[in-house]
C-alpha cells in the first residue's frame, strides 16, 4: 500500500514537471484582473521562473495611447532602452507612434523570488490605482494583484508625485522550449477578436507551440483580451523576421509595371490634351478662395522667390468655389426630399453634411464677413458657387435647425428643451454675438437677431445665421449710425431703430432680450406681443413685482419644461431679459456683461442638475461588474449579476432601446448589422444617415435600434446566430462576434448545448445587453439606454461628453464614480433625453502594425504593392515634372503661379460682383521692399523698436514692421484665419531675397516684459490695469482654444510675447509655434522636437512633448506670476538662477512671504505713511496661478474658469 502510495505521488511530480519544464504556467484567463486574490502560486503574479536562465533577453508589445505615443515615452514607462527600441520598430528615436499602433519593446526579464518580471517604476498620477494602473496605462502588462505585492506600504496611500514599482510579466524559455529552437518568448497582449491561432501566424509561428506554452488544450483555446499571451520566437521580432529572400524581385517587379502602367497613361494623356489648341484665358474670373492679398505688379512677382509665393499660395483663403455640378450632386439635383426650409437643401459634400443656400442678389457683404470670422458660435461659410444668376453659399450643417423649431412646435413636432439646454443655447448666441461687438475688428452689428438665424447642431450648441443685413459698427461702443432703411424681423426691432433708425450694438442686445424671452416661455415673439400692444417689458412685470411672484413666474415659464427649473434661476433670467428690453438704448447691458450673467447662471443650473441626480435614490440599472462579463462560469441566473445581463428593474417591461456597434468586416454594411442584430435596417439608415449599400469604415460605430423587454429577471433584447465556423466558442461569438454586446454567460444560458458541440449551421440565440430607464430615469427626463461599448481611453466623462450628458448621469445609471476604471470591451449605459443621432458616433481608428510581423505566405503580395505603389509614384512625379515645366515655358512665369494651386479650379464670375467681394475682403496685403524701406527710413535705427522690429508709416497708419530670417507662412496662414482683439492683428507682408518682414498693427507699449521692468511706469501701480492684462490674455486664449475652427494651442506663451496698446490692452502675439489642437477628435498631440521659452513650458511638454491647450494654461499661470511680482520667469537670486514658480508656490503658505514676492509698486500708502495689507488679494490671485501650474494637466483650469475666477476678483477690487 505504501509503495503504491509512493508510485502514484511520483507519477504526478513526473506528469507536473513534463508539462512545467515545456510551459512556463497555465493560462489564468481573467483571473490577472483580479485584485483581490492573494494566492501566489497563480500567475496574476508573474510568469512562474521555471526556464534556463534566471536572466534573459524578452520583448513586450504595448499599444500606443497619448501620452504614452513616442519612443522616448515608452521606454520611459516600461524601462525599455530607447535606442534598442527604435531600432526594432525601425523608427528614429523622435518618433511618435499612431494611436493604438503594436510598439515592439525589448526588455530584460529576470527572476525576482518564483516569478520572472522586468523591472520598472512609475510616478502616480491623479485618481490613479492598482487596477488602473495595471489594466489602462500598462494595458495588461502588469496585474494589480503583482503591484500590490511591490509596493503593499503605499497600496492605501497613493500619494501624487510618488513612484511605485512595476513589476513586467516576461519570462525565459524552458529547457524543453530551448531544445525546440525557441530563444524568445514575447509577452503579447491580445485584443478583441484575436485568438491563439490569429496571434501566432503574425509571427510566423506554429499555434501548437504558442498553445503549449501557455499550457492552453488544443480543444478549448480561449484567451481573452486584456490578457497576455506567451509567443516562442526563434529570433527576435524584427520587421523582416519572416521576410522572403525574394522580396526585391516583387518590388523590382511592381516598380517596372508601375512604369509601364504610367507610359501608357501618358500617350493617351498626350494625345487628347496636349494635341488640343490652346484656348485664350478668359480675365474674368475667380480662384477657388477669394483672395485676400493685394497683389504685387509683375516684376515684383518676377524678383519675389517662387518657392516663397507658393507656400503662400493658400493663405486667407477661407472660402472654396464649387462647381455647380457639385452642387446639384451634392443635393440631388435639387430634390424636394434634400429640402430643408425655403431655399436651403441639405446636401453631401466629401461625405460630410453642409447646408446650402440659393440666393440671389448681392451677397458680398455677408461673404466678406463670414471669410474674416471665425467662431464656434457664428455658422461658418465654407464655399460659394455661381451659376446662372443665383448664387449658392455652402455653409456648415446645423443638425437640429433653426432654434423656431424648438421654441415653437410647428407642424405637431414635438422637440423640447430641457432647462440646462435653453441655458446654454442662450449662453452660446450672447458668446456669438459678443465676439461680434467686441474681439472682431472692425467689431460688427447683426441687425437680424431672431429664432430663425440661430441654428442648433448635433449637440444643441447654438450658431449665430443669416449675417445679409450686418454692418460694421464704426463708432465707440454707445455710438450710434442713422440709416433710413428700415429692415430686420417684426417684434425684434428695438424701439430707437424704428423710430430713428439708429444703429448700435444695443440693437443686438434689444433682439437678444427677445430671443431669451421666447427660450424662456416656449412662444413665438408673435404670440408673445398679444398681451402687450407697446414693450414687451410689460410682460415681465408680474414676475418681478407681484406680491405672488412665484406662482407668476410658473404661468410665465413654458410649460413643456413641467415645473423642472431652478425658480431662482429662473428669476435671474428675467431679470436680465427685463435690463436687455430697457427703452433707453444706454440702460441696456452690454454683450460681455450679458455673457457673465448667464454664465453664473450655467454654472448654478449645473450645480442644480448635479444635485437632482445625486437626490435620485433609485438611478442605477445595475452596478457596473466590469471584466467580470468576460467570464463563462457564470452559468446561474440567481442573484443581480452583470456576467448575464441588466436587471428588469425598469419603469415599463419593453421599451425602445439602442446598442453601439462598431462596423468590422463582413459586418460592415447596414444589411449584415441589421440581421446580426436583428434590427430594422430602414431604421438603422435612418439615424445613422447612411447608404443602405454603403461599405462602412473599419470600427465606424452605428447606432442600432433594438426591441428590448424582460426576460425572468433580466432584459434582453433577442437575436439570432448561425455558426459559420468550426473553431467558434461562447466566448468568441459573445466578444468578437458581438463585441461585448452580449456576455459568455448569457449566451450559454439561452442555449443548451454543450461548448464543445459548437458545430457550422447551428443556430444559436444571443441574448444582447440592453435595458429601459428606471422610474426616477424618467422623472428627470431619461427616455432611453444607450448600451454603449467600452474602447481603449474611455471613461465616464469622454463617454458622456460624446453623447452630450453629464457625467454624473452616466456614472449613477451604472452605479460608477465619475472616476471608475472603465474596461474595453465591457458595456455603459448611457441616459439620453432624446434618441441619439449620428453626430454622437464616431470611427475608432485602431492602427495595427500587420506589416511590421508579416506572415510568410503575405510578403510576396506586400512587396508587389509596394513595388507597384513606388513605380507608379515615379512616374506621376516625372509625368507632372515634364507638365509644369511645359506649362511654364508657354504661358511665362507670372501666370502658373496663379494658376498652380492644388485642386483649385477657375470660375466665370459676373466681373461688377467679382470686384465688389475682392475689392472689400483684401486683408492680408503683400507689401513692396521699397515701401518698407521708406517707411522705416532705410531700417534706420532711429525707426528701430524692438529686437528685429521697426515702426513706420504705411499708406497712411502707423505699422510695426518684423523682419524675420524664419520661414513665416505657418504664422500667416495662422493669423489669416482669425479675427480677435486680443490678438494681433497682421496687416500684410513682404518677401525681399532671404528675410521676410510681416508687417503688424502697432503696439506703443510695447511687451509685458518690457512695460513691467520699466522704471519709470506708473500705469504699473494700479492692480485693476494688471488684472485687465491678464483678463485679455484669457480671453486671447479661451478663444484659440474654444471658439476657433480647428482649435489651436499658441505654445509659446510668455511675457515677451504679450504685447500692449496705448490703452494698455493686450493683444497675443508670435504665433510661429502655434499648432492645430485637433487630433482624431481630442484636444491632444504630440511634438517631437521641444521649443519654447525656459521658465514657460509646461512639465509634460517637456518630458513627452505632449501639446494640449492646458499648455499654455500652464504659461498663464508662469505669467500671471510676472503680473504679480514684477520678476522675470526665471532670474537670478543669490547669483543663482530661480525659477519665479517655484520660489512662489514654496511661499504660498506664509502670507509675509507672499507679501515680500509681490511688485514693490502695488502696494498700497494709507495717508498716514503704513502700507495697506492686501494678503487676500494676492493669495486669490497667487492659488490661481498655483491652479494653473498643477503638475496633471487635467486638474489645470481651462481658459474659461480663468476668465470667470479674474472676473470675481476684478469685481473685488473694483468695489
Amino acid at each position: 500500500m505504501n509503495y503504491s502510495h509512493l508510485i502514484f505521488v511520483f507519477t504526478i511530480i513526473l506528469a507536473y514537471s513534463s508539462v512545467s519544464i515545456l510551459a512556463q504556467q497555465p493560462y489564468f484567463g481573467t483571473g490577472t484582473n483580479d485584485c483581490s486574490s492573494q494566492d501566489t502560486s497563480t500567475s496574476a503574479f508573474g510568469y512562474l521562473c521555471n526556464g534556463v536562465n534566471r536572466t534573459c533577453q524578452s520583448y513586450l508589445t504595448f499599444r500606443s495611447q497619448p501620452p504614452f505615443n513616442t519612443v522616448s515615452s515608452i521606454s520611459s514607462l516600461l524601462g525599455a532602452n530607447p535606442s534598442q527600441l527604435s531600432q526594432l520598430n525601425s523608427v528614429s528615436q523622435n518618433a511618435t507612434f499612431n494611436t493604438n499602433q503594436m510598439v515592439l519593446v525589448p526588455v530584460t526579464c529576470s527572476c525576482s523570488g518564483q516569478f520572472y518580471q522586468s523591472n520598472a517604476s512609475y510616478v502616480i498620477r491623479r485618481d490613479d490605482s492598482f487596477l488602473n494602473i495595471a489594466m489602462n496605462t500598462l494595458q495588461g502588462l502588469s496585474t494589480c494583484q503583482a503591484i500590490n505585492a511591490e509596493n503593499s506600504e503605499q497600496a492605501n496611500n497613493l500619494v501624487v508625485g510618488s513612484r511605485i514599482n512595476v513589476p513586467l510579466r516576461c519570462a525565459c524559455p524552458t529547457q524543453n522550449q530551448t531544445n525546440n529552437g525557441t530563444n524568445y518568448l514575447l509577452t503579447y497582449l491580445i485584443a478583441s477578436g484575436e485568438f491563439v491561432s490569429f496571434i501566432s501566424d503574425k509571427f510566423g509561428v506554429d499555434f501548437r507551440a504558442t498553445l503549449a506554452a501557455n499550457s492552453i488544450p488544443e480543444d478549448a483555446p480561449t484567451v481573452f483580451p486584456n490578457t497576455t499571451l506567451l509567443v516562442p520566437l526563434s529570433t527576435p521580432p524584427l520587421s523582416s523576421q519572416s521576410s522572403s529572400n525574394k522580396t526585391w524581385i516583387y518590388v523590382v517587379a511592381g516598380v517596372v509595371g508601375g512604369l509601364v502602367a504610367l507610359c501608357i497613361l501618358g500617350v493617351v494623356v498626350f494625345f487628347l490634351f496636349f494635341r488640343k489648341k490652346e484656348k485664350k484665358a478668359d480675365p474674368q474670373f475667380v480662384s477657388e478662395s477669394f483672395e485676400a492679398v493685394e497683389k504685387p505688379s509683375n516684376k515684383k512677382v518676377e524678383e519675389e522667390s517662387e518657392e516663397f509665393l507658393e507656400s503662400l499660395s493658400s493663405i486667407a483663403q477661407s472660402v472654396k468655389v464649387y462647381k455647380f455640378e457639385e452642387v446639384k450632386a451634392a443635393t440631388e439635383n435639387f430634390s424636394p426630399t434634400c429640402l430643408i426650409k425655403g431655399s436651403v437643401y441639405r446636401g453631401t459634400i466629401n461625405g460630410d453634411f453642409a447646408a446650402i443656400k440659393k440666393m440671389s442678389g448681392d451677397v458680398s457683404k455677408e461673404i466678406n464677413l463670414l471669410s474674416k470670422i471665425n467662431h464656434f458660435n457664428l455658422i461658418s461659410l465654407s464655399g460659394i458657387c455661381f451659376h446662372d444668376g443665383h448664387w449658392y453659399l455652402v455653409y456648415e450643417y446645423a443638425a437640429n435647425g433653426p432654434l423656431s423649431d424648438w421654441i415653437c412646435h410647428h407642424n405637431g413636432e414635438q422637440k423640447s428643451l430641457s432647462w440646462a439646454q435653453r441655458v446654454q443655447i442662450s449662453f452660446d448666441v450672447a458668446t456669438g454675438l459678443n465676439y461680434l461687438h467686441s474681439y472682431t475688428s472692425p467689431p460688427h452689428v447683426h441687425k437680424d437677431l431672431n429664432g430663425d438665424n440661430i441654428l442648433l447642431d448635433g449637440d444643441l450648441r447654438a450658431k449665430i445665421a443669416n449675417f445679409g443685413l450686418a454692418r460694421s459698427a464704426d463708432g465707440q461702443e454707445g455710438e450710434f449710425a442713422l440709416t433710413r432703411h428700415i429692415v430686420g424681423t417684426q417684434g425684434y426691432m428695438a424701439p430707437e431703430y424704428l423710430e430713428n433708425g439708429l444703429v448700435s450694438p444695443k440693437l443686438d442686445v434689444y433682439a437678444l432680450g427677445v430671443l431669451l424671452l421666447e427660450i424662456l416661455t416656449g412662444k413665438e415673439v408673435s404670440a408673445l406681443y398679444e398681451g402687450s400692444n407697446t414693450n414687451l417689458a410689460e410682460l415681465l412685470i408680474p414676475v418681478l413685482n407681484d406680491d405672488n411672484a412665484k406662482e407668476s413666474l410658473s404661468n410665465f415659464v413654458d410649460p413643456s419644461l413641467q415645473g423642472k427649473y431652478p425658480v431662482e434661476l429662473a428669476f435671474a433670467m428675467v431679470r436680465l431679459i427685463d435690463n436687455c428690453l430697457m427703452k433707453d438704448p444706454s440702460h441696456r447691458p452690454n454683450t460681455d456683461e450679458i455673457v457673465q450673467s448667464v454664465s453664473r447662471i450655467m454654472t448654478a443650473t449645473h450645480s442644480w442638475e448635479t444635485s437632482i441626480i445625486l437626490a435620485s435614490k433609485v438611478y442605477a440599472q445595475q452596478n457596473y461588474s466590469g471584466n467580470t462579463v468576460m467570464s463563462c462560469k457564470g452559468t446561474n441566473e440567481t442573484g443581480t449579476t452583470a456576467s448575464f445581463l441588466y436587471s428588469c428593474n425598469g419603469e415599463k417591461f419593453s421599451c425602445r432601446s439602442f446598442v453601439i456597434f462598431r462596423s468590422d468586416s463582413p459586418y460592415n454594411t447596414v444589411s449584415y448589422i441589421s440581421k446580426l442584430l436583428s434590427s430594422n435596417p430602414d431604421e438603422i439608415v435612418h439615424i445613422n444617415n447612411i447608404s443602405r449599400f454603403k461599405i462602412l469604415d473599419q470600427n465606424q460605430e452605428v447606432i442600432v435600434p433594438v426591441n428590448c423587454s424582460c426576460s425572468g429577471q433580466y432584459y434582453q433584447a433577442d437575436t439570432s446566430y448561425v455558426i459559420p465556423s468550426k473553431y467558434d466558442t461562447y466566448f468568441r461569438i459573445a466578444t468578437s462576434t458581438y463585441q461585448g454586446l452580449s456576455t459568455c454567460s448569457a449566451v450559454m444560458h439561452e442555449n443548451v448545448y454543450n461548448a464543445l458541440d459548437l458545430f457550422p449551421g447551428l443556430n444559436l440565440r444571443v441574448p444582447l445587453r440592453c435595458a429601459c430607464p428606471t422610474r426616477d430615469q424618467s422623472r428627470n427626463g431619461v427616455k432611453y439606454l444607450v448600451t454603449h461599448l467600452v474602447t481603449w481611453g474611455d471613461n465616464v466623462s469622454s463617454i458622456s461628453a460624446q453623447f452630450s450628458v453629464s457625467s454624473q448621469s452616466t456614472a449613477y445609471a451604472n452605479g460608477l464614480s465619475e472616476n471608475s476604471v472603465l474596461y474595453p470591451f465591457t458595456t455603459v449605459l448611457i441616459p439620453l433625453p432624446k434618441e441619439p443621432s449620428s453626430s454622437e458616433t464616431r470611427t475608432i481608428k485602431r492602427e495595427h502594425t500587420e506589416t511590421s510581423y508579416p506572415s510568410r505566405h503575405k510578403i510576396s503580395y506586400g512587396s508587389l504593392f509596394i513595388g507597384v505603389g513606388t513605380g507608379v509614384s515615379l512616374a506621376v512625379l516625372c509625368f507632372i515634372l515634364f507638365i509644369v515645366l511645359k506649362h511654364k515655358k508657354e504661358n511665362g512665369r507670372g501666370e502658373i503661379l496663379g494658376n498652380r494651386r492644388q485642386g483649385k479650379q477657375k470660375r466665370n464670375l459676373p466681373e461688377h460682383v467679382l470686384e465688389s467681394i475682392v475689392g472689400e475682403g483684401q486683408m492680408i496685403k503683400v507689401y513692396e521692399f521699397e515701401e518698407l524701406l521708406a517707411a522705416t527710413e532705410n531700417f534706420s535705427s532711429r525707426k528701430k523698436f524692438g529686437h528685429c522690429v521697426y515702426k513706420g508709416v504705411l499708406r497712411g497708419k502707423l505699422m510695426a514692421i518684423k523682419e524675420m530670417s524664419t520661414d513665416i507662412s505657418k504664422e500667416v496662414k495662422f493669423l489669416a484665419k482669425i479675427n480677435h482683439f486680443n490678438l494681433i492683428s497682421l496687416a500684410g507682408f513682404c518677401k525681399h531675397h532671404q528675410l521676410s518682414y510681416l508687417v503688424f498693427e502697432f503696439m506703443e507699449n510695447g511687451s509685458l516684459k518690457e512695460w513691467l521692468f520699466k522704471d519709470d511706469n506708473p500705469e504699473a501701480q494700479s492692480w485693476n490695469c494688471r488684472i485687465r492684462i491678464a483678463l485679455d490674455i484669457a480671453d486671447g486664449l479661451d478663444y484659440i482654444h474654444n471658439f476657433t475652427a480647428p482649435a489651436y494651442v499658441h505654445n509659446n506663451i510668455s511675457s515677451n510675447s504679450i504685447l500692449l496698446n496705448r490703452h494698455l490692452r493686450a493683444k497675443i502675439s508670435n504665433f510661429s509655434l502655434a499648432r492645430s489642437a485637433n487630433n482624431e477628435g481630442k484636444v491632444t498631440s504630440s511634438m517631437k522636437f521641444i521649443e519654447g521659452n525656459n521658465g514657460y513650458m509646461a512639465p509634460e511638454y517637456i518630458e513627452t512633448g505632449q501639446v494640449t491647450p492646458k499648455i499654455d494654461i500652464y504659461a498663464f499661470g508662469i505669467v500671471l506670476l510676472e503680473i504679480i511680482t514684477g520678476k522675470g520667469a526665471v532670474f537670478e537670486q543669490d547669483g543663482k538662477e530661480v525659477l519665479l514658480s517655484e520660489t512662489v508656490l514654496e511661499s504660498m503658505d506664509e502670507e509675509s512671504k507672499i507679501q515680500e514676492l509681490t511688485d514693490p509698486r502695488l502696494q498700497v500708502k494709507h495717508p498716514l505713511g503704513y502700507i495697506i495689507q492686501q494678503t487676500d488679494l494676492v493669495l486669490r490671485l497667487v492659488r490661481l496661478c498655483a491652479a494653473c501650474l498643477t503638475m496633471e494637466p487635467e486638474r489645470r483650469p481651462s481658459a474659461n474658469e480663468v476668465i470667470s475666477t479674474l472676473l470675481k476678483i476684478q469685481s473685488d477690487v473694483q468695489n
